[in-house]
């Protein structure tokens, strides 16, 4: 026990003193420095050239998945590759335009309408679409239309109004499933319901083509073209009470700054009256008053009295005829 615990208190002399009889280690010659140096180097450039590499190539990668990413939302986004072809001017009740699949509330006006477009009206909405070109779409509560192209409307079912006249280029086409017509410079209605169909023109001409059979309808005509194309024609004036639901959703120009002149044109246009004045005097009054105000929200004839009533003159409804008179004091 007693040499045990001598050798336990010896043991780090014991260890110095063997590393010293061991001496100094031999250094490795040069040239078996500079290879084993040359070795390791060459192998941690090596490493370093993989990580680049595969550093490089995962960033390629995910460049390309978002490229691909891209080139498809390009590729299936409507608003990305279609064109325009309408805007929403003026919206009543409940409008809904079909969006992935269903149908979407359309709330208010301005809105942009593209090439592929599908919407409806619910029973008591109505809408007006200013369309490429000029023209002026509305449709009727409980309609559902395509727009399939620039001057292209598909028309499935219910009641559509085109007023095309002042705009440029060729008329407009609109698809149903009884046929299809084509406008001449024109305001007219289409019903379509089942294999019936219902055309009234109040102004210009329209054509009809069903499966190759030409019918022209005629300002002042209505046509009514049945399942088996029997054909019944009669008489509808521009002013009837029918076009009331065209006069309720048309769009107002903006008339604050404008002449009297301005308005008094588009009340006469929208209501199917010829505009008259009772003198030259009156004419040139007209287009010298200067109207201020908002008729947006107005029917044409209700934003004719509003507007009128700050002004010397009036108006009468004689007819077909809107005269326009100074105002005379009772």
């Amino acid at each position: 026990m007693e040499q045990e615990h001598q050798d336990r208190h010896k043991g780090p002399d014991l260890v110095a003193s063997l590393i010293r009889a061991a001496g100094r280690r031999t250094a490795p010659p040069e040239d078996a420095y500079l290879q084993v140096l040359g070795a390791a180097t060459a192998a941690f450039r090596e490493k370093s050239t993989r990580r680049r590499q595969r550093t490089w190539l995962a960033c390629a990668a995910a460049a390309g998945v978002a490229a691909l990413a891209i080139a498809l939302m390009l590729q299936w986004n409507p608003a990305a590759t279609q064109p325009e072809v309408a805007t929403v001017a003026r919206v009543f009740g409940t409008v809904e335009l079909a969006v992935d699949g269903g149908w979407k509330p359309m709330t208010e006006a301005g809105g942009a309408l593209v090439e592929g477009a599908m919407l409806r009206t619910l029973p008591g909405g109505s809408v007006a679409l200013a369309l490429d070109g000029g023209a002026s779409l509305r449709l009727a509560a409980a309609t559902e239309v395509l727009l399939d192209g620039p001057r292209h409307v598909s028309l499935r079912a219910g009641t559509l109004y085109l007023d095309n006249a002042g705009s440029v280029g060729t008329g407009y086409r609109i698809e149903t499933p009884a046929g299809t017509a084509r406008d001449v410079g024109t305001q007219f209605e289409l019903y379509v319901a089942g294999g019936n169909l219902r055309l009234r023109v109040r102004e210009g001409r329209v054509q009809i083509d069903r499966a190759g059979n030409l019918l022209t309808g005629s300002a002042g005509e209505q046509l009514e073209i049945d399942v088996l194309g029997g054909v019944t024609r009669s008489q509808i004036p521009a002013t009837d009470v029918a076009w009331q639901w065209v006069e309720t959703v048309a769009p107002a120009p903006d008339i604050d700054g404008q002449s009297a002149t301005t308005l008094l044109v588009w009340v006469a246009r929208e209501t199917g009256r010829q505009l008259r004045y009772e003198s030259a005097v009156v004419e040139a009054r007209a287009a010298a008053v200067i109207l201020h105000g908002n008729i947006r929200h107005l029917a044409p004839l209700a934003a004719l009295d509003v507007m009128l009533a700050t002004t010397d003159l009036e108006y009468v409804l004689v007819g077909d005829t809107m005269e326009i008179r100074t105002r005379t004091e009772h």
